[in-house]
């Protein structure tokens, strides 16, 4: 079938632009905007492609994406969902959220995922990361890596857990735990640093609580956990040859 071209006109200063707008409603809920491809019944279905222009002064353009206000008082904002593409017979779709590439005296841009702040008394929302439930097979991994650089130190991977100024309230807690089984072994946790290059030393592993201005510091403590039937675990500590 034809093609559908909605474009301004070219202009000497700034072209032209397009909205595409519902109306406001004045006693009900407003009209959707609804854009998408066809059903192929014998293809694959058409893309839908947003890209902003090439410019060559300043700054590129802005690409926004926000879900809906509300001002009434037992509601919430609007959410933002994106998913991938299912599949009845394979794999899902993927989904890629990357910056691009730094130019020659740049940098790459950087990646924010964060919720917004929480104006009342109640909490911030929570960020969460994981795979999903696998029925037939093994759960799928969560990998965190730092990019390798050819110049400098190496980038750091960082974790904190929160800080609080109430009095009667301590910082929060940073929990690392391995995976559970209901028939056999829990995971490992292999806590190590990397070998050294030719001319290094391996790295430090520093485990300390903090400092403490006016009361006891916190507690170091290592063991091996009780065994119902079996034997507990040993607690070795060796210093390599």
């Amino acid at each position: 079938s034809g093609d559908l071209y909605i474009s301004t006109s070219k202009a000497g200063a700034v072209s032209g632009k397009v909205i595409m707008s519902t109306g406001k409603a004045t006693g009900g809920a407003s009209g959707s905007i609804r854009i998408g491809s066809g059903t192929a019944a014998s293809g694959r279905s058409g893309a839908i492609s947003v890209t902003i222009g090439k410019g060559n002064t300043g700054a590129g353009g802005l690409l926004s994406l926000s879900a809906g206000i509300t001002s009434f008082a037992s509601a919430s904002g609007g959410k933002v969902k994106l998913f991938s593409g299912y599949s009845e017979a394979t794999s899902g779709g993927n989904i890629w959220i990357q910056t691009a590439n730094g130019g020659a005296s740049g940098v790459s841009g950087t990646i924010v995922l964060s919720t917004g702040r929480s104006q009342g008394s109640g909490k911030t929302g929570d960020i969460r990361i994981g795979s999903g439930t696998a029925t037939g097979g093994k759960g799928g991994d969560v990998i965190v890596t730092v990019g390798s650089g050819e110049k400098n130190a190496g980038g750091e991977l960082f974790l904190s857990a929160g800080t609080t100024e109430a009095s009667a309230a301590g910082g929060g807690k940073l929990t690392l735990m391995s995976g559970y089984s209901t028939q056999r072994s829990s995971g490992d946790m292999l806590i190590r640093t990397m070998n050294a290059g030719s001319s290094g030393v391996s790295g430090i592993i520093i485990m300390s609580t903090g400092v403490s201005t006016s009361g006891n510091s916190g507690l170091v403590a290592i063991g091996s956990a009780v065994a119902v039937k079996g034997r507990s675990g040993a607690v070795s500590v060796t210093i390599g040859s």
